[in-house]
Formats: C-alpha cells, sequence, structure tokens
C-alpha cells in the first residue's frame, strides 16, 4: 500500500524565487485516482497575474488536481511555486480566524517570538560576550522584521479575510 503525501501546510514564503514570475504549462497532464481516469493527455495552463476558479459536480476531481499540485505530482510542473492550500473544513480550535491567516507566516511568527524571549530575558548573568552576541541576534531579527515587512502582515490579513466575505466582527471569534 503506498500512502500520499500529505498536503503541505499553508505557509507564507517571503522570497519567492524566479518560478514566481512566469506563466505555467504543463502538457500532457493525466490524473488517475482509484484506477479512474480523471484527466488524460491534459493541458495545464496557468497566465502570471490571472486567477482562476474550478467548476464543476461534485467527485469529478477539482480536489485531486490541487492535491496533485500542492503534492508535487503533476509533471513538467515546475519547483519553486509557492503553493497555498487550504483545506474545505477544519477541526474548531480556540485561536481567532485572524490569527490562523497570521499563523501561516511561519517566519514572522518566529522571530516574534524570539524577539518576545530576548525582552524578557534577564541579563545579569550574561557574559560581555553573551550579551554581545545578543544584540547582534537582536539587531539581525531586527531587520529581517523590517525586511519581510512585518507591521503590515495584519492590515494584509483583514483585508483578505474581508475580501473574501468576512465581517470586522468576525475576524476575532475563535474558530471552535
Amino acid at each position: 500500500m503506498s500512502f500520499k503525501k500529505a498536503i503541505p501546510q499553508p505557509e507564507v514564503v517571503h522570497e519567492k524565487g524566479f518560478n514566481f514570475k512566469l506563466d505555467i504549462l504543463c502538457p500532457k497532464v493525466d490524473l488517475v485516482v482509484g484506477g479512474k481516469t480523471l484527466l488524460d493527455n491534459a493541458v495545464l495552463k496557468l497566465v502570471k497575474g490571472k486567477k482562476y476558479g474550478l467548476v464543476g459536480r461534485n467527485g469529478i476531481g477539482k480536489t485531486c488536481l490541487i492535491n496533485g499540485i500542492s503534492r508535487s505530482e503533476i509533471e513538467k510542473f515546475p519547483e519553486g511555486i509557492h503553493i497555498l492550500q487550504v483545506e474545505q473544513e477544519v477541526v474548531g480550535d480556540e485561536k481567532t480566524v485572524l490569527d490562523h491567516i497570521l499563523d501561516c507566516d511561519v517566519e514572522r511568527k518566529d522571530l516574534l517570538h524570539e524577539l518576545e524571549c530576548f525582552q524578557t530575558a534577564d541579563e545579569t548573568d550574561m557574559s560581555t560576550e553573551e550579551k554581545a552576541n545578543r544584540t547582534l541576534r537582536l539587531s539581525a531579527i531586527s531587520e529581517r522584521l523590517d525586511l519581510i515587512d512585518h507591521t503590515e502582515a495584519e492590515p494584509k490579513a483583514i483585508e483578505i479575510l474581508i475580501g473574501i466575505g468576512f465581517g470586522m466582527d468576525e475576524l476575532h471569534k475563535k474558530s471552535n
């Protein structure tokens, strides 16, 4: 029995690379699920800057195609493409919708956590070298946070959520 790779968790990528600026053309796409051929010798073409939606009746293979792309299973689909896929249904938890979106920026979240740890750390027992290293790391964290424009993450997330139909009152409700 073979197991499919898990669908990657949504994660913001700040340096998207060169492929982010290209159209995608995959000739001869085959998609077979459970022995049933869903696509046979199809052409997948995605033009940079365009938005696409998959429309069709249930069970026709829309999710299978998206999963295949996310798992890098589509032949000739370029590597290094930044793909975000969110499950249709998720188990509720104590996080707000806004927090779920902000948590996708793992680098930002980790840097802010590290910065908070540095700010609450006790320096009294640190050597001069440890203090110097700490200062260098704090500087590096601040520079990287500025480079990824971390202060704009929440306003951008709010704009996205409102754009897909969430009301301002729903952004801070817990998702359980």
